[in-house]
């Protein structure tokens, strides 16, 4: 059986999936007579560019194009389908990155006209590769090509492409395919092979293939190399990655119950197994991912947002450095240690608990991301209906007790959750400490706490909700605690 990609390689710009946006100006540029005479493609690898790339050499060139797109039937496109047009120049920047190369390949055939064909086509592929010198002498074919040349350029990094060269052709940015787009082109596949396979098979080809339509095609092309008419999620599973779904939550179950010994067991178990690294973290990501989601949108209130979005992040820079690490799996040993180690805030606590485990004394820094997050004057403070933050002068009141305003310090607390997801971790840490006249004095152990209450925006909405809970108007003053720390926290700062 021919290699699945190849065989089923776009033949006209109806076939390509998942880049509308490129193929209907192309073709529309191409009816109108308005092509560039240079183009950049840039995005993902295995979505399209240089496929599209070939289109574009094949339509200028096609001698009975119709409807805007090639005819796959005339001498000069079958030549380019063969690899056989000499007036098509395909170059791999990544082998050919030297200005001698530049000059030969380009810069000196460009100036003859073509050999056969209408046009001088040039693709490089992963430009971005090319040396300094070699996009300098580049750069003067760009500016001014001869009308029988036109110039492709395709690349996976366009932050690596000089500005200069950028600024010089009609650039077009592909996207990764969307999973509905690869399922149905999977199905059609699948249909033309004559093969019957499971919808699940599909959905899990899609999923691992991350929007790359040449890894899908590739892992179908395994599945159909087994040899079944018939193929269910079973029989794909002896190919596909053997990262699965249950496996994830099996995993991410013992992860959010912070068992760090039976997490990481998991892990090394399922590695023994034979199953990706990379694409098992990936996995536990995206799933984490899911149900952050769903905690935002309410849909699920089982979990502990913060303990999610940390595992999220702890997970995710551990995955860039894994692979290149002694011990493969080691950076996600390490974050599984941080994730089980650190009881997160959460609003339906009483106090932040940070458990060092034998490293010295530090605040957390999701505890400093917390304050910072506070800090920032852009971010978002829901307020509730008729508790709008403003200025407000204050007159003379009368006189309320230290002992009232304890009181009913867990209404303000109530209230404050309504307004703000982060500053009521802050107020459960305070004490109210002193009361004077319209001012009330709240201390906290943390110069950072004292500084991120003490922000205007943040104080006037406390002082908003206090005046709404105790019935009266008072002004609000973050300190520093004057207690004695707690012996235990003295003995980790040694």
């Amino acid at each position: 059986m021919a290699v699945i990609y190849q065989k089923y390689r776009p033949s006209t710009f109806h076939d390509v999936t998942g880049q509308e946006h490129v193929i209907t100006t192309i073709q529309n540029q191409f009816g109108s007579g308005s092509l560039a005479h240079a183009y950049l493609f840039t995005g993902p690898r295995g979505v399209g560019k240089t496929t599209t790339a070939r289109l574009l050499a094949k339509i200028v060139n096609c001698t009975s194009a119709v409807e805007n797109e090639p005819c796959n039937t005339c001498e000069a496109c079958i030549s380019i389908v063969s690899g056989q047009a000499l007036d098509v120049y395909e170059i791999d920047a990544a082998s050919h990155t030297d200005v001698e190369n530049v000059r030969e390949n380009i810069i000196k055939s460009v100036r003859f006209a073509p050999n056969i064909l209408n046009k001088k086509v040039y693709i490089i592929d992963e430009v971005h590769m090319l040396s300094t010198s070699s996009f300098n002498a580049l750069l003067k074919t760009l500016e001014e090509p001869p009308s029988h040349a036109m110039f492709i350029l395709a690349t996976t990094e366009i932050h690596k492409v000089p500005e200069t060269i950028i600024s010089r052709c009609q650039r077009f940015d592909f996207k990764r395919i969307s999973h509905d787009a690869m399922i149905a082109r999977l199905e059609m596949i699948a249909k033309e092979e004559g093969i019957k396979v499971e919808s699940n098979v599909f959905v899990q080809i899609a999923k691992y293939s991350g929007g790359c339509a040449r890894d899908a095609e590739s892992l179908l092309g395994q599945v159909f190399a087994l040899g079944e008419k018939e193929i269910t999620l079973e029989i794909a599973s002896l190919v596909l990655p053997t990262t699965n779904a249950v496996v994830v939550d099996d995993f991410i179950e013992s992860l959010l119950k912070k068992d760090v010994s039976q997490t990481i067991t998991k892990l090394n178990d399922y590695l023994d197994q034979g199953m990706d690294l990379i694409q098992f973290v990936d996995d536990v990501i995206s799933r984490l991912r899911d149900y952050l989601l769903e905690l935002i949108s309410g849909k699920r209130t089982d979990l502990i947002s913060h303990d999610v979005r940390f595992a999220i992040e702890k997970l995710l820079e551990a995955r860039n450095s894994a692979r290149g690490d002694f011990i493969p799996q080691l950076p996600i040993e390490l974050a599984i240690v941080d994730v089980c180690s650190v009881t997160l805030p959460n609003t339906n606590t009483q106090k932040v608990d940070f458990k060092p485990q034998g490293v010295a004394f530090v605040q957390s820094v999701v505890e400093v991301e917390l304050v910072q997050s506070l800090e920032n004057t852009d971010s978002v403070v829901t307020v509730p209906e008729g508790l709008e933050i403003e200025e407000k002068v204050f007159g003379t009141i009368p006189v309320l007790s230290i002992d009232e305003v304890r009181n009913k310090w867990p209404q303000v607390y109530e209230q404050l959750k309504d307004c703000n997801g982060s500053l009521p971790l802050l107020m459960n840490s305070c004490e109210v400490s002193e009361m004077t006249g319209n001012q009330v004095e709240l201390a906290f152990e943390y110069d950072l706490h004292v500084q991120a209450v003490n922000k205007e925006k943040n104080r006037l909405l406390i002082e908003k909700v206090l005046e709404r809970v105790l019935g009266k108007t008072v002004r609000i003053r973050a300190v520093k605690s004057k207690k004695t720390p707690d012996k235990s926290v003295l003995e980790l700062a040694k």
